[in-house]
């Protein structure tokens, strides 16, 4: 069914884009990361990244353009079950 192949795909980026965010904290270290919570990791992240945003611009650029097909695969799967069939 194709609901199911685009939760699928859907899944596999919503994935990838967690996979990007990850990347934004390579830079930490091990130290840095010990015992804090997530929201404290992100402030440190974001005083790293305060000068250059370009891994931050990319990864969202990336899920941007990589979601944007599924929004009109959806669409379209939307409009095919709405359409009334074409009667001879």
């Amino acid at each position: 069914m194709r609901f199911r192949e685009l939760l699928d795909v859907m899944q596999a980026r919503l994935e990838q884009g967690e996979g990007f965010y990850a990347e934004l904290f390579t830079n930490l270290t091990d130290e840095e990361k010990q015992g804090k919570k997530e929201k404290d990791l992100q402030t440190l992240v974001a005083y790293q990244i305060a000068d250059d945003l370009t891994p931050f611009t990319k990864s969202a650029l990336r899920m941007r353009f990589a979601n944007r097909d599924l929004e009109r695969a959806f669409e379209e799967l939307h409009d095919t079950i709405i359409t009334p069939p074409i009667e001879d």
